[in-house]
């Protein structure tokens, strides 16, 4: 007797949970399966069935079951990711091309502090976006909103692909260690195109370069290695989107050059927002790059735009040693903002201008005042590094 009736509450327990999957099931859109699937597996395995639902079943919500009117109850603009790729381009977007992401005046706080703050941008289909900022900028934050995960204060978020075909890898992606790569990346598949060709989970691990691991459990995994199984278990479902959050952040050499060559080689097929700290990255595999800081973005446009555009002109000027007396005259003219001699002692003296026009016009003029031998003068290229700088300052 004293044993039914400790019973009960566990029961009831399990009754009630139930009936909250079965109302959430009717509540949500569905993901994955239909909803009719959905409450078979929630009835036939209890209560394994409705955590499962929970877990990657369960959508946003239909329109009208969040109160009256639709709105949710903390009066947050919820994250709409429409299936048709009739997406409101925002100022930026290329020309003849209908963006894959389209963010417009994007603004999510956190009570007084904003992540966001009235962020537009724009990303090409089949194009590799580099978002880059310092600490804190937000591009966590608009990782999460564009796959929604994070509802948006105001302002609107939009991917012109259906939700299943977004794919997401976190900065520090998690498994359970019992499994094994295989049985990880299999899973993905399964949730993704449960009718696909089974061959594609052997082909993900290939291309992440996890052929020889692939029936080792996770647990004993570095975290360079449950890097690259995050970026097999996104590359799976073939997605047409992909957000990737600083993929090559725990790599040595030799596995970053493996994620770069092959996020170059997206260019033209899935579109890409790599977000990375690792500038050198970001310049050589992304053709546009966003810089956020402080939740507002200070550029949106084509990397050779900002490297050209955004900087102050610079010249590298070489002369004969000493650079000392050519430092010092440089730096009393007017037009000139900075005239430093590289530490090498190399006669070469770095020399930036408030202008281009400024410097064609007075710079031969000025080194010849100073009397010294000039071997050459070139415009200095700038590098992202230093844009980024010059930027965030």
């Amino acid at each position: 007797m004293r044993t039914g009736a400790a019973l009960v509450p566990l029961v009831a327990g399990v009754v009630a949970f139930e009936v909250f999957c079965l109302v959430e099931i009717r509540r949500h859109e569905a993901r994955h399966l239909p909803k009719v699937v959905w409450v078979l597996v929630c009835l036939a395995s209890v209560p394994l069935g409705g955590i499962l639902y929970l877990s990657v079943g369960r959508g946003e919500r239909t329109r009208g079951a969040e109160g009256e009117g639709g709105a949710p109850p903390d009066g947050a603009a919820p994250v709409r990711v429409p299936a048709t790729p009739a997406v409101r381009r925002p100022a930026g977007a290329a020309a003849g091309a209908e963006p894959m992401v389209a963010v417009t005046s994007l603004t999510k706080r956190y009570g007084d502090h904003a992540a966001l703050d009235a962020v537009s941008l724009a990303i090409p289909r089949g194009s590799v976006y580099g978002l880059v900022g310092p600490n804190g900028a937000g591009k966590t934050t608009l990782l999460g909103v564009l796959a929604g995960l994070r509802r948006p204060t105001s302002g609107t978020a939009a991917c012109a692909v259906e939700p299943r075909r977004v794919a997401v890898l976190p900065d520090t992606p998690h498994f359970e260690p019992w499994l094994t790569a295989r049985e990880v990346v299999e899973l993905a598949r399964q949730l993704t195109d449960p009718t696909g060709d089974p061959a594609a989970t052997a082909a993900a691990l290939a291309r992440a370069g996890l052929t020889g691991a692939a029936d080792r459990r996770t647990g004993g995994f570095s975290r360079g290695m449950l890097q690259r199984l995050g970026l097999a278990a996104t590359l799976v479902g073939d997605p047409e989107l992909l957000l990737l959050d600083e993929p090559c952040s725990a790599l040595d050499p030799a596995g970053r050059r493996e994620v770069l060559d092959l996020v170059a080689s997206f260019a033209g097929g899935p579109t890409v927002l790599f977000c990375s700290h690792i500038l050198d990255d970001v310049q050589e595999v992304c053709d546009r790059v966003g810089v956020l800081r402080d939740g507002r973005l200070l550029y949106d446009g084509t990397v050779e735009g900002l490297l050209v555009g955004a900087a102050a002109p610079a010249y590298l000027v070489r002369v004969r040693p000493p650079a000392a007396p050519v430092v010092a005259a440089l730096a009393a003219v007017p037009w000139v903002e900075a005239a430093a001699e590289e530490e090498d002692g190399s006669g070469v003296v770095r020399v930036r201008v408030r202008s281009v026009e400024d410097a064609e016009a007075g710079l031969a003029a000025a080194l010849a005042a100073t009397g010294s031998r000039v071997v050459s003068v070139e415009p200095d290229r700038p590098d992202l590094e230093s844009v980024f700088l010059e930027l965030t300052r």
